[in-house]
């Protein structure tokens, strides 16, 4: 079972029927829409949600719009919404919505991180991913436990220090970071990991269009045809974030 977001795209919808346009939408996918296994069932349950550190990004001159989703525009009793900072809302009329700035964001944001990965790298002895201990495990089960090697891997000085510092609320190694292998993420070549953020920044794993078909990123190419699907929008068209479980 697995959580993930799912971006929807609807026609002019306000904000108040939201939750009915979404239903809509989102029901041929209900994992438990027949009583018997449903075929394309991609979830079980789904709220409005965003990332905490990556909400939509309002154009400064559209800021205010009642149109936007926002706590103070759904009815409580159709979202339980928490308040966001100022141009920032969790969707909305595509045309109100600042996807370049979104994107410039996780540029930012990823810079930094490989900044502060740098300097961690300079305090510490070279680390190994974590496949080099796994890889020893599978030629001598028997003497080296999958068990020791994910130990092994942890007590490395580098990878302790980025798990702590998840752990602890960092602002550049999020929680992501206590289930994943830095060091097998941070090999990756710079500027194709930037790009990868860059193009996640907008589009959630998954694409609900505007017709209803359901795409996501187990597609190839999916990240490039989510973005220019979701740029090419017309201004009115609403899209926005869901949060889902299956």
């Amino acid at each position: 079972m697995t959580r993930f977001f799912v971006t929807v795209c609807l026609p002019p919808t306000k904000p108040r029927k939201l939750s009915g346009a979404i239903a809509a939408a989102m029901a041929p996918y209900n994992a438990n829409l027949t009583d018997d296994w449903n075929p394309v069932g991609q979830w079980d349950w789904w709220i409005i949600h965003c990332d905490a550190e990556s909400p939509y990004l309002v154009l400064p001159a559209h800021d205010g719009d009642r149109r936007l989703v926002k706590a103070s525009t759904v009815p409580h009793r159709k979202a339980e919404l928490d308040a966001l900072g100022p141009l920032e809302c969790y969707g909305g009329p595509r045309g109100l919505l600042d996807f370049d700035a979104m994107r410039r964001r996780a540029e930012k944001r990823h810079d930094a991180l490989f900044a502060a990965w740098q300097e961690l790298t300079a305090l510490h002895p070279p680390a190994r991913p974590l496949a080099d201990f796994v890889a020893r495990h599978e030629s001598d089960p028997g003497g080296y436990s999958l068990a020791d090697a994910k130990e092994e891997h942890l007590l490395q000085p580098l990878v302790q220090d980025v798990a702590q510092r998840a752990a602890t609320g960092d602002p550049h190694f999020d929680m992501s970071f206590l289930l994943n292998d830095p060091v097998a993420y941070f090999t990756q070549e710079h500027e194709e990991a930037r790009q990868s953020s860059v193009r996640s920044a907008v589009p959630g794993f998954a694409l609900v269009t505007l017709d209803g078909r359901w795409t996501d990123a187990e597609t190839d190419g999916y990240w490039e045809q989510a973005n220019s699907y979701l740029d090419n929008l017309h201004g009115e068209a609403v899209v926005v974030d869901l949060l889902c479980h299956y």
